[in-house]
């Protein structure tokens, strides 16, 4: 994965981020303008997010540098599309859309505000102030009515969150 992509940050393109080889690893530069607010970035594409890191401030912009195996790149498994703050969706929130609420059989859409941390087998972990949730990625999975509540919809992805 080596190439150039747009980074937006509060929903507006402000810098780029670069991959290139660095020996056996690959490493991943962004650089934007500062916004006035420390921002957690990932890299999307084809609807999976791989985290990035915090962009520190630099002068009179803010940069990211961080090295990844070929085993992290792996596990994103995507041709990247763009940067932005982590945990946002791949697409507008619903309200923006214009999506329709959840009808019957389909998760229920996902809280807002909520930050879930990606990990490179494609779990995801919070802490909801008394535990720790982990999500299990879920594709089409089958549940019985009693338990439709476990099965959520997180960065557009179906999840099966239980408690750790």
């Amino acid at each position: 994965m080596l190439g150039e992509w747009p980074l937006r940050l509060d929903g507006v393109e402000c810098g780029m981020v670069k991959a290139s080889r660095s020996g056996a690893y690959t490493l991943i530069s962004a650089e934007g303008r500062y916004t006035g607010a420390l921002k957690r970035i990932s890299l999307y594409g084809g609807g999976r997010e791989l985290a990035l890191g915090v962009l520190a401030p630099e002068g009179e912009i803010v940069a990211l540098r961080r090295r990844f195996t070929r085993s992290e790149l792996a596990a994103f498994g995507a041709e990247p599309e763009y940067a932005a703050e982590s945990g946002a969706a791949a697409g507008p929130p619903a309200a923006e859309s214009g999506a329709a609420p959840a009808e019957d059989g389909e998760p229920p859409p996902e809280p807002e505000g909520e930050l879930w941390y990606s990990a490179p087998d494609g779990t995801l972990s919070r802490f909801d102030g008394e535990r720790t949730l982990v999500a299990l990625p879920a594709e089409n999975v089958r549940v019985p009515d009693w338990a439709s509540g476990i099965v959520r919809r997180i960065n557009g992805r179906e999840y099966v969150v239980f408690p750790r």
